[in-house]
């Protein structure tokens, strides 16, 4: 199985905003129509191309944070 939008893109532009934990990214991560049947050594290739990584979580003192 592999993330229709990769999930490392789906925290840096939203999940971040509301915490590793809230609601909302629990809810993105648990969606089956977020995912899609792929062979392993596909998601592999496509995770290992990536030259994007995490960003930190925005904390609640942030003005951006939406938790």
């Amino acid at each position: 199985m592999s993330h229709r939008t990769d999930a490392v893109t789906y925290w840096n532009t939203t999940g971040r905003f509301y915490g590793p934990r809230s609601s909302a990214v629990r809810q993105w991560m648990l969606d089956p129509g977020n995912y899609e049947l792929d062979h392993f050594s596909i998601n592999r290739a496509s995770g290992g191309r990536m030259t994007e990584t995490y960003l930190d979580p925005v904390m609640p003192e942030d003005p951006a944070f939406r938790g």
